[in-house]
């Protein structure tokens, strides 16, 4: 019969070998590593004159090289980066734009946000005033300003800006509105 290949499956076995790494048994650098690839041979068929029926199997061992890690170190930096908000429909964590510094102008307005909070970048802060302002809203508490949390800060904005008139203080309107007979002359004493 002809000689065997090292790593080549025996006979009519035509399985690709395994391939396996293992640590390395010899005292070589840490980057280097060793690749055993083993193939199982089947056991022969038993005859009258067989000691062993099994067959050890064939290894073959090469080095392998890896890659020791990097020197670099990665970005620790939590920065978040902000995309642009749509156009319309729902805002959330990590946009900014213009309807964004509404929304905080508007929190800002109805006691949700500090003054300062009007950055136009939905952020953390942001993401807490809108949760703030659905809980008090009674909506679903997510931190997004979707359509309903949208709507609700445009109608609690809304009714800031729609004063009954009788709730107006005399002193706030203007004398050239008020008749000249009814305002009361002082008197001096």
């Amino acid at each position: 019969s002809g000689a065997a290949v090292p790593g080549a499956p025996p006979g009519d076995d035509r399985r690709p070998p395994s391939l396996t790494v293992v640590n390395p048994t010899t005292s070589a650098p840490s980057t280097a590593a060793m690749a055993t690839e083993t193939t199982d041979a089947p056991a022969p068929a038993a005859t009258a004159d067989a000691v062993d029926s099994t067959v050890p199997a064939t290894t073959t061992t090469a080095p392998v090289t890896t890659v020791p890690p990097s020197t670099e170190s990665a970005p620790t930096s939590t920065e978040l980066i902000y995309v642009d908000e749509p156009a319309e429909g729902t805002l959330k964590f990590g946009v900014q734009g213009p309807r964004s510094k509404q929304l905080q102008a508007d929190l800002i307005v109805l006691g949700y946000l500090p003054a300062s909070a009007d950055d136009g970048l939905f952020g953390p802060g942001t993401a807490g005033g809108v949760r703030r302002f659905q809980e008090a809203s009674e909506l679903v508490v997510d931190g997004v300003a979707g359509p309903l949390s949208l709507a609700a800060v445009a109608s609690a904005i809304a009714a800031l800006s729609t004063v009954p008139p009788e709730s107006v203080p005399p002193e706030s309107v203007p004398p050239e509105s008020v008749p000249r007979e009814s305002v009361p002359l002082a008197r001096s004493m």
